[in-house]
Parts: C-alpha cells; sequence; structure tokens
C-alpha cells in the first residue's frame, strides 16, 4: 500500500506547483494589465514663454533712383550723391566701417523697349547706402532730419530701418526652462481637474523661436516667443 501512495502524493505535489504558479501568474497579469493601462492615459499641453528684449543692431538701407540719357553723365550723378550721403552719415558719427555703398543697378530701357521713342529716359539707376550698426539711438535721431537735409542736395531718398535682435542664443536655454515650466503647471492643473496625478513626461518637443516687433510703432523692441508641448502619464 505505502508503494501505491508514492505516486498519489508525488501527483499531489505536481498538481499543488501548477496551482500555485498559475495564481502567481495570474496575480502578475493583472499586476501587468493594470500597470499598462496606467501607461495609456497621458495628458499633452503646451507651455508658453515670452519676453520683450531691446534691438542690439539695426540695419539701415538708404535708397535712390536717378535718371539719364547720357550714362557718363548719370554716373557722375550717383558717385557725387554717395560722396554727399556717406559724408553726411560720417559726419553724424558713423564710422566708415559701418558704412557700406551697394553697386548701383543700371537699367538700359532700350534693350527691353518696343517703342524707345515713347521713353523720357534711357538710363534708370538704382542705389542704396546701407548702414549696420549697433547705434540705434543715431539712427533714429538721424532718420528725423536725413531726408529732409538731402533734398537740399538736390537728392530724394527713401530710407527703412531694420531692427534686428542677435542676442537669441543667450536667451535660449532660459526661455525654453520657462516654457517647460509653464507646460507642467498646465498638466498640473489639468491632473487636478481629472482627480489624477501627473507621471513621467512622456515626449517634448520645442517649437520654433519667433522674434517680432513689439507693435508697428516700436521697432527698436522685440518680442521673442517660444511654445513648448509636453506630453505627461497621467496615473
Amino acid at each position: 500500500m505505502k508503494g501505491r501512495n508514492v505516486p498519489f502524493r508525488k501527483n499531489m505535489i505536481q498538481g499543488g506547483a501548477i496551482i500555485l504558479a498559475a495564481a502567481v501568474l495570474g496575480i502578475f497579469m493583472v499586476f501587468t494589465v493594470k500597470t499598462l493601462k496606467s501607461y495609456d492615459d497621458t495628458v499633452k499641453v503646451r507651455g508658453l514663454c515670452e519676453k520683450e528684449v531691446p534691438a542690439d543692431r539695426v540695419v539701415w538701407r538708404i535708397n535712390y533712383n536717378e535718371k539719364s540719357n547720357d550714362l557718363s553723365d548719370v554716373r557722375n550723378t550717383i558717385n557725387r550723391n554717395n560722396n554727399i550721403i556717406v559724408k553726411m552719415l560720417r559726419d553724424a558719427g558713423f564710422s566708415e566701417d559701418e558704412i557700406k555703398v551697394s553697386t548701383a543697378s543700371y537699367d538700359d530701357r532700350y534693350t527691353w523697349s518696343n517703342n524707345v521713342s515713347q521713353i523720357t529716359f534711357r538710363y534708370a539707376v538704382h542705389q542704396t547706402v546701407t548702414v549696420f550698426t549697433k547705434n540705434l539711438d543715431l539712427v533714429r535721431k538721424l532718420q528725423q532730419t536725413l531726408e529732409t537735409d538731402l533734398v537740399n542736395q538736390n537728392i530724394l531718398v527713401s530710407s527703412y530701418a531694420d531692427y534686428q535682435y542677435l542676442g537669441l542664443n543667450d536667451i535660449k536655454p532660459s526661455m525654453i526652462a520657462e516654457s517647460l515650466e509653464n507646460a507642467r503647471v498646465a498638466a498640473d492643473e489639468f491632473a487636478k481637474n481629472s482627480h489624477s496625478k501627473i507621471g513621467k513626461m512622456r515626449t517634448a518637443s520645442q517649437g520654433y523661436f519667433e522674434v517680432e516687433d513689439l507693435d508697428e510703432n516700436t521697432p527698436q523692441v522685440k518680442k521673442v516667443r517660444v511654445v513648448t508641448t509636453v506630453e505627461y502619464y497621467l496615473r
């Protein structure tokens, strides 16, 4: 009889081990499913950061046109005008390195017109004198009088000052950090309203930095803007 009990006990032990393993596996699967389910819940938010910064460079373009039927005459006029404009800029306080005179653009209208008899002036010339400077105050001051002063010299010009901000790399790290913090605040508010908690960051993407004039009346002040998109797990 004892010999017959040995296989029975062996089978009982094996059966108990299988039942125990199945129970442990079932508990593990339930835990895994709950864990994975929690990872399915996420929230995607955006964090905005804006800063106002002063422009640190201005590119001031001074343009004018001349017309003539004599090529030599119009070239002499261009050279005369350039010398007057450059001298006026130098006398105002700009250095020689800050002033650039571009190559004049000449247009011979006879080469493309089908009726040259209707052309009043054969040659049309466009010229640009450009100032590259960090002295924004001097540009703004001279802008108020330059065109009038040049009219008195028989030079009709139009000018445009492009105010720029070149220090973007210096403020990028702090702006990215602030946009991430603002995204976290938005995620926390969402979690609070949905009775959950914020978990680890799942994904994050940084938008482009935008640099714009603060408004049309103050181009010398820039508004820098960046938006960061972040996705968090919820638990």
